[in-house]
């Protein structure tokens, strides 16, 4: 039987009360890319990913957290099916703790974006000279496509694959706005 000890709850809780905050405009604008990736959790993930392999795993930030999270606990039950449950398990003590913004905020505060800039403020002021409560909707759907995969999509070494994807990403964005209103 799978046990989350203490200290992984201790790594887990300090991991996410010591993460950057991200800004309301961030955090809103990641949810209208990814809808209700705010306020779903991961019994909906695992329902969307049985019945579409394809869901992202952006669509659930707990979920995503206790991805990258997991490999730094000491479970020892590693297999292939253990595995995958331990972080579904994982993901369901994160997500009765905190809230998926929490867990955004860690996702993007623990993520090397590579260049030396790791966090949401760091790659902010690096690409844009500004804080991040201060980006456009364009320069947030910038900084999603490097979240995505920072080496494909870094404007400096593929500006046009960097530009293609943020542009998906803003005209995701702005379709999705167009619908909630």
């Amino acid at each position: 039987m799978f046990i989350l000890k203490t200290n992984d709850k201790r790594t887990i809780t300090f991991n996410i009360r010591s993460s950057e905050k991200i800004p309301n405009n961030f955090s809103n604008f990641y949810n209208t890319v990814y809808p209700n990736s705010l306020s779903a959790n991961s019994w909906s993930y695992m329902f969307d990913i049985l019945t579409n392999p394809e869901v992202p795993r952006k669509e659930c930030p707990c979920n995503q957290m206790s991805y990258k999270i997991l490999p730094t606990l000491e479970i020892k039950h590693t297999k292939r099916i253990n595995y995958f449950m331990n972080q579904f398990i994982v993901a369901r003590f994160i997500e009765n703790r905190f809230s998926q913004k929490e867990c955004l905020q860690f996702n993007f505060g623990s993520f090397d974006f590579l260049e030396n800039r790791k966090g949401l403020s760091e790659v902010s002021h690096s690409l844009f000279k500004k804080d991040a409560e201060d980006l456009k909707p364009m320069e947030m759907a910038e900084i999603l496509a490097l979240y995505e995969a920072p080496l494909k999509y870094n404007r400096s070494r593929n500006p046009q694959k960097a530009k293609e994807r943020t542009e998906h990403f803003y005209h995701v964005y702005l379709n999705n706005s167009k619908i909630k209103s």
